[in-house]
């Protein structure tokens, strides 16, 4: 229906689509060390590209610290440690806010749920640790590791997963009307990606490597979207949500087009 339901008809369908990815959202990060500490127990890399990705020319992203007054480093410090949620919250809040179902799901499937699983893969084949922690220089976010907590902390860096989780979001808020939103998701997107190289967390391939990760996670959720099944549910969560919304809302409103009208009248024979 694409934003054609009124609030009473779409918060039905659309407050259990988001508490859902919340609840999902939350218990993934925990889930996510689980993984960290599985890794450094049982993983034996099968690829070790440390050394590798140090001697190509222009990989480890210095073209983009020539410049690094304290604001920007405050800034883009301020950005990668909130951009991994919030990149992903600002498309989901808005979908819901344009009371469209196909929309919420399709940036919670681009922008975490497929990412995620299939990450996995190359964070447990590849070993490839963040700039800094090869370059032996400062931890930029001055997160005050220890030895044992920065081997593991700097690991899982290609694919980059803050680029691709960014990425997705900007690839998609591209697909909106609203010029705004574009704006502010293209300069936050943005923003979050330049912040890998910056901080000298990740290296420029890692990037490139997310870019093409996420646009692949994006035509997969398409893919899952737009299929007919997927398509038909949505629209069964729908027509229940018009149900509802005559059968204990305002009725007058709730019925005041003709296609609305036609819904409830499948739904109550």
């Amino acid at each position: 229906m694409k934003g054609n339901l009124t609030w009473d008809q779409f918060l039905p369908p659309g407050l259990i689509a988001i508490t859902l990815f919340f609840l999902i959202y939350k218990y993934a990060n925990p889930l996510w060390h689980q993984v960290i500490g599985w890794q450094t127990q049982y993983i034996q890399h099968i690829f070790q590209w440390n050394e590798f990705f140090d001697r190509i020319p222009l990989n480890d992203g210095a073209i983009f610290r020539f410049w690094q007054p304290e604001w920007l480093t405050e800034y883009m410090k301020w950005v990668y440690s909130y951009g991994f949620a919030l990149s992903y919250w600002i498309c989901l809040i808005y979908s819901f806010f344009s009371k469209d179902v196909k929309k919420l799901l399709r940036y919670a499937l681009a922008g975490y749920l497929l990412q995620v699983p299939l990450i996995l893969p190359f964070y447990n084949t590849i070993l490839l640790q963040e700039v800094w922690y090869v370059h032996g220089v400062p931890d930029m976010l001055q997160r005050m590791l220890t030895p044992e907590e920065a081997f593991t902390t700097a690991w899982n860096c290609f694919p980059s997963m803050h680029t691709s989780i960014a990425f997705a979001g900007l690839l998609l808020s591209r697909r909106e009307k609203n010029p705004w939103f574009r704006l502010v998701a293209g300069i936050y997107c943005g923003s979050i990606i330049l912040s890998t190289l910056y901080l000298q967390i990740h290296w420029v391939l890692d990037v490139i490597g997310g870019m093409i990760f996420a646009y692949c996670c994006v035509k997969l959720a398409d893919w899952i979207m737009d299929s007919k099944k997927v398509t038909g549910w949505i629209g069964s969560w729908e027509r229940l949500g018009v149900y509802l919304s005559v059968k204990f809302g305002n009725k007058n409103h709730s019925l005041s087009s003709p296609g609305n009208r036609k819904k409830a009248n499948e739904e109550t024979g």
